[in-house]
Formats: C-alpha cells, sequence, structure tokens
C-alpha cells in the first residue's frame, strides 16, 4: 500500500512539475518525503532522492532557501547511504549549484560545480560502450555549462569562453558535428544550442562580433528545427545575432536578421508593439548605414505610429522620431532613385581624388544624426 501511495503522489507531482504547478508539486514531494521519513528514518537512501526532488521544487517556485536547504541535506544524506563518489550525489552537487548561482553566490556555486565536475569524470572512467560515453559526456558537458554560467556572471569572460567551448565539443561528440531532422529530436540537442548561444554572448561581451554571429547562427539552425517561429529562444537568438552584424558593419545581414525577428515578433502573443518598435530602430540605423532611406522612411512610420498610441502626441520618443523622420525624408527628395544616389557617389568619390584640401561637399549622411538609434548590446544573462 506504501509503494502504491507514493508512486501515485511522485506520478502527481511530475504532472504538476511539468504544466508549471509548482507549488502543487512541491506538496506532493513533501508529502512523499513525509512517509519516507516516517517508514525508513532520516538515514536512507530514498530520503535523499525525496529531498533532492523537494529542492528541485522549491527552485522552481522561486523559494531559493527552501530549496538550498533541502539539496544540501540531500547531498549529506546521499554520500552517507550511497558514497560520496556516486553518481546520484553529482546529481544533487549539480542542483546546490543551481540554487547557488541562482542566488549569485558565485564563489560557493564554482566550487560546487567543480566538484560535481570531478564526480562526473570520474564516473566516465568506467565507461565502455558508446552510448553509456555518450550520455557520460552530456552529462559533463551539463556541468562545464554551468562552469561557463558562472563565470560569465563574475565578468569572467575568458574562463567563461574556455567551459562552453568545452561543453559544445562534448556535446558535438555525443550527438554529431551537424544536426539534421532526423537527428534533433535525440536528448540533448536543444540544450547543446542553448550552449551555442551561451557561447554568442561571451563573445559579444569581448567584442567578437563574427564569432558570436557564427555561434548564434549555428545555435538557431538547431532552434528552428524544434521551435516554433516565435518562441523566446528563437527570437533572443536573432536579436544577438542581428547586434553582431550591426556592429562588424554586416549591414545587409544585419537587414536580413532583423526583418527575420521582426516577421517573427508580429506572429508572437508574448510579444508587445513597443518590442516590435525596438526593432523597427534597429532596422532604421542599419538601413540608413546602406543608404535605404525609402526602406528607413518607411520603418520610422511605422514606430512614430507606434509611439503616438503608446506614449501620445507630443512626447519625446515622438519628437525624436519625427526629426529623424524630417531628416531622412529630406534624402529621399533630394536623392529619390537608385541610380541618382550612385551616381552622386561616384562623383562625389572623382571630386575627393582631386581635392587638395578638406572635402566640404555636402554629404547626405551628414545630415542624417542616427547615432543614438545605434543598437545597444541585448541584455543576456546565461
Amino acid at each position: 500500500a506504501l509503494e502504491l501511495d507514493l508512486r501515485s503522489k511522485h506520478a502527481s507531482a511530475c504532472k504538476h512539475m511539468k504544466n508549471g504547478k509548482f507549488d502543487k508539486a512541491l506538496q506532493e514531494f513533501e508529502a512523499i518525503l513525509a512517509l519516507i521519513l516516517e517508514n525508513y528514518g532520516e538515514v536512507h537512501g530514498r530520503v535523499g532522492a525525496a529531498l533532492h526532488n523537494v529542492g528541485i521544487a522549491n527552485l522552481r517556485a522561486g523559494k531559493l532557501d527552501d530549496a538550498m536547504d533541502a539539496t544540501e541535506e540531500a547531498v549529506r544524506i546521499r554520500k552517507l547511504t550511497l558514497g560520496k563518489d556516486d553518481p546520484k550525489v553529482a546529481d544533487s552537487l549539480v542542483e546546490l549549484g543551481i540554487i547557488l548561482l541562482s542566488m549569485k553566490d558565485y564563489s560557493d556555486a564554482l566550487e560546487i560545480f567543480f566538484e560535481a565536475l570531478e564526480l562526473r569524470e570520474y564516473e566516465a572512467e568506467d565507461f565502455v560502450l558508446p552510448e553509456d560515453v555518450e550520455e557520460s559526456n552530456m552529462k559533463i558537458a551539463k556541468v562545464m555549462n554551468n562552469i561557463g554560467c558562472v563565470n560569465f556572471e563574475r565578468g569572467n569572460f575568458k574562463e567563461a569562453k574556455r567551459a562552453f567551448e568545452d561543453a559544445v565539443k562534448l556535446q558535438k561528440s555525443a550527438l554529431g558535428e551537424t544536426v539534421s531532422d532526423h537527428t534533433a529530436s535525440k536528448p540533448g540537442v536543444l540544450t547543446m544550442a542553448t550552449t551555442m548561444c551561451n557561447m554568442g554572448y561571451v563573445h559579444l561581451k569581448i567584442a567578437e562580433w563574427t564569432e558570436a554571429a557564427n555561434a548564434f547562427e549555428e545555435s538557431l539552425a538547431i532552434q528552428k528545427l524544434l521551435l516554433g517561429a516565435d518562441n523566446k529562444l528563437i527570437l533572443n537568438s536573432l536579436d544577438n545575432m542581428g547586434f553582431a552584424y550591426a556592429m562588424k558593419a554586416a549591414n545587409p545581414k544585419a537587414i536580413e536578421v532583423y526583418e527575420e525577428l521582426l516577421a517573427n515578433q508580429q506572429k508572437s502573443y508574448e510579444q508587445t508593439q513597443l518590442d516590435c518598435a525596438e526593432t523597427l530602430r534597429k532596422l532604421v540605423f542599419v538601413r540608413l548605414q546602406v543608404n535605404q532611406y525609402d526602406e528607413a522612411l518607411q520603418s520610422l512610420c511605422l514606430v512614430e505610429d507606434i509611439q503616438m498610441e503608446n506614449f501620445g502626441e507630443g512626447s519625446k520618443k515622438v519628437l525624436d522620431t519625427q526629426e529623424l523622420m524630417g531628416q531622412v525624408n529630406y534624402q529621399v527628395l533630394k536623392y529619390p532613385t537608385i541610380a541618382e544616389s550612385a551616381a552622386r557617389a561616384i562623383n562625389k568619390m572623382n571630386i575627393c581624388k582631386a581635392c587638395t584640401g578638406s572635402c566640404k561637399e555636402d554629404d547626405a549622411d551628414e545630415n542624417i544624426h542616427a547615432e543614438h538609434w545605434r543598437p545597444t548590446m541585448p541584455t543576456n544573462s546565461s
């Protein structure tokens, strides 16, 4: 009867976890813990497992102090009942590290993750079968990714980069260098895509624009096989990739990426008009870099409409947009066709070659003041 009751409560708790009802799941896991303590005493392997689950439910419910208390006790009980080198000890250590990271206790989190890493690597020494080696590599990669996350949050980007690179290398050794429709459903594929994003965040922080764009592009190829176009991870990756291309002045690519981001945002129920307006602002800037004045003006009109609706006529944001609209509209009227704009550019180049002093010729770009529209680095947390 006890086993049936425990299984029923565990199934109910897992269902609540899957549906995001973490408080209800916590109640079930705590009831399981109480039953196990009553029937097996305090020092038993099943107590460690029950405490581990209580810790996870508390973490998901945002109760970090309670999560830490439960998980620390799970580590202690599992070491006593299973042995210090048991893989389940590593499981609880990883969870404890995640809790400490969430609490911004970076030094202790790093110490715990390195302890977990040592256990994962020790465990891996016994594996021979390819499937066991692959599973082990994925577990080690998870810890390496977590170590990278701690270093990223601490601003230790060199160490973070090394950890993420090592994690992706292990993930690719387990899942393959490339992911296709046939392999996208393998466990851990989306986790690898997330690690690639983390690596991209580091590249952005240290101004490695090309490497950042490549990391997000590789991650996006995987994400698009598994997620909907309006998924938050895809939107975030597109935003970061667009920024990387903008910073390396690959403006046509930046335009392409921001256009895709805008189209996906417009399909999303979670993205607001103001989110779309921010992307339109980025599009305006990169379009101006390649003299796409007509397209930039169209985007500005959309931005103005959204701002008027949200902030009202005469607001600072609206006035700022209208000022740039006037500057861009002047260029559209002054150089209305691509042929005329190209001819002017060639003519200016010939004039400047013959110049002996500084060229004072009226330059279209000098009449546009859009530097404060330049895309800023998205806010990222690994």
